[in-house]
């Protein structure tokens, strides 16, 4: 998923790191862009449950940081085979998708903080 990712990256003017494992989580790293960034978001072709994304969520959650996440990654369904591309999309995982889910987000966290 690392070439989506520098894909929207370079789209949207996001912050991408490549998250080779989930253990041990760099938890520096992330804190860090915690720190720095308005959103985290995890990107990855597996399911977000008990993957990546749910070691990003515990740890942000276990160590207080308050900021918005979105974990993007396949469904806990079956998927039908096909080539990669085509599943991607079948997923809403290719660059595009991801992008715009992406800038929803960052637009439902800003209207959420302007009611506030």
């Amino acid at each position: 998923m690392v070439g989506p990712a520098l894909e929207v990256g370079d789209k949207i003017n996001a912050t991408v790191i490549d998250m080779r494992f989930v253990k041990p989580l760099d938890e520096e790293l992330i804190g860090d862009m915690a720190t720095r960034h308005q959103l985290v978001v995890t990107l990855e072709e597996n399911v977000v449950l008990g993957g990546a994304g749910s070691a990003v969520n515990e740890f942000l959650l276990r160590s207080n940081y308050q900021i918005p996440i979105l974990n993007l990654g396949l469904p806990d369904t079956f998927i039908e085979h096909g080539k990669v591309p085509e599943m991607l999309a079948r997923v809403s995982l290719e660059s595009d998708s991801v992008a715009r889910a992406i800038e929803k987000k960052l637009k439902d966290c800003k209207i959420q903080s302007e009611a506030v």
